[in-house]
């Protein structure tokens, strides 16, 4: 039987989650091996660019000093996730099996659980929170729309060093088949065998990583809409628009004054009407005729780029991790628990392990709790505030 109150062994899941998806290590984290209570707000901080002052004579280098406590953005990160990977250990067939796969499967408890951050980080990358966007087919994003996204970042000031992206594996292939990367030594299959391809040193990029469960976030179709002329209100009950959201207008009756195939921006949203504007912000289309059952979609999002100011992962352990933490692992009776430190980047990651009463059944449940900011944090500012600049969606049409 493996030993499972080693802290070697989790030291290998710590290492698992670490590696095995090595974007998280490009956001902005703050890993913490004081403990984090469930549903707490703490504070992190964004760092920002000093400026260039010239020397003077009456203050010399004083002159034009910027206070470094100035250029810290405070951030509220409400800790909302506390997740652990439940493995069992059955007496007979540890009798039997080959210790060597019970390490594998030790080691991919980080998998999991690094995907399950990564899953919930993904998730937020909205149009709510990251309003930077760039449109292409998945047939044309290629090198030259790599070479684009990175321009948009530039242009918006974001940090040039450090930039990272993730895309979807459709996009991942067709960047793959680019001669002009095919030909290259940042071509991500040259670097090692793992299967998910990555891209290094491209297009302004430190890297580009596949993530083949890279989700949509694209907004449910909205239907049986309607359109009022008199007031150029867009009627449909509890749609859940924001101001600012895009919508691709994609068929329906009437509707004159907005085009088919064309997407568009929400604004004077109330619960059940809102206008459309051809700029975000810009002025509300004038519809002539009245439409009825209408069709609204979105464009399904393939990628995201963003430099480590984007997003802000706070981690630790759970509070109580000692005793609490058993009641909510269902555990009967608390075995052992540790908790071990990355000394690269500060990670810490716990586990408990317990015997199940009356039988020779051994559970082990490395365990993580953290919370993230992002972009414009959740809609509570203008497009563009706060590190809303330092990400970029890619999305397709």
């Amino acid at each position: 039987m493996p030993t499972l109150v080693s802290s070697e062994i989790l030291m290998d899941v710590l290492q698992a989650f670490k590696n095995q998806i090595p974007a998280i290590n490009r956001m902005g984290t703050d890993f913490r091996a004081d403990s984090l209570k469930l549903n707490q707000t703490y504070t992190a901080h964004i760092a920002g660019l000093p400026t260039v002052a010239t020397y003077d004579a009456s203050t010399g280098y004083a002159n034009g000093a910027t206070a470094a406590r100035t250029l810290l953005t405070d951030l509220p990160i409400t800790v909302n996730q506390h997740k652990h990977v439940p493995l069992k250990w059955t007496h007979l067939d540890n009798i039997k099996d080959q210790k060597s796969r019970y390490n594998e499967v030790v080691a991919n408890a980080g998998y999991v659980l690094a995907k399950a951050l990564i899953d919930d980080i993904l998730s937020g990358v909205t149009e709510a929170t990251f309003s930077q966007e760039t449109i292409y087919t998945v047939a044309n994003s290629d090198l030259d729309m790599i070479v684009e996204v990175n321009a948009n970042l530039n242009k918006r000031k974001a940090l040039p060093t450090g930039r990272v992206g993730i895309v979807n594996s459709d996009v991942a292939t067709t960047i793959g088949a680019d001669t002009r990367v095919m030909s290259k030594d940042y071509y991500g299959q040259i670097q090692g065998g793992n299967g998910l391809r990555r891209f290094a040193n491209i297009g302004g990029f430190s890297e580009i990583f596949e993530y083949s469960d890279f989700p949509t976030n694209a907004l449910d179709a909205l239907t049986a809409v309607t359109g009022t002329a008199a007031t150029d209100l867009i009627n449909k009950t509890a749609h859940g628009l924001l101001d600012g959201e895009a919508v691709v207008f994609t068929s329906g009756t009437g509707f004159t004054g907005i085009v088919a195939g064309t997407r568009y921006f929400v604004r004077d949203a109330t619960a059940n009407t809102f206008k459309l504007a051809a700029t975000r912000g810009g002025a509300a289309i004038d519809i002539t005729v009245d439409g009825s059952v209408g069709v609204f979609t979105e464009c399904a999002m393939t990628g995201f780029f963003f430099e480590s100011r984007a997003i802000s992962v706070l981690a630790g352990i759970p509070e109580d991790f000692n005793g609490a933490i058993a009641a909510q692992l269902g555990i009967p009776q608390l075995m052992g628990y540790e908790a071990v430190t990355d000394p690269d980047t500060g990670l810490t990651m716990a586990a408990v392990s317990w015997q199940e009463l009356g039988t020779g059944n051994v559970y082990w449940a490395p365990t993580i709790v953290w919370g993230k900011s992002m972009g414009k944090q959740l809609a509570a500012t203008a497009a563009g505030g706060l590190v809303d600049y330092a990400g970029n969606r890619l999305l397709s049409t």
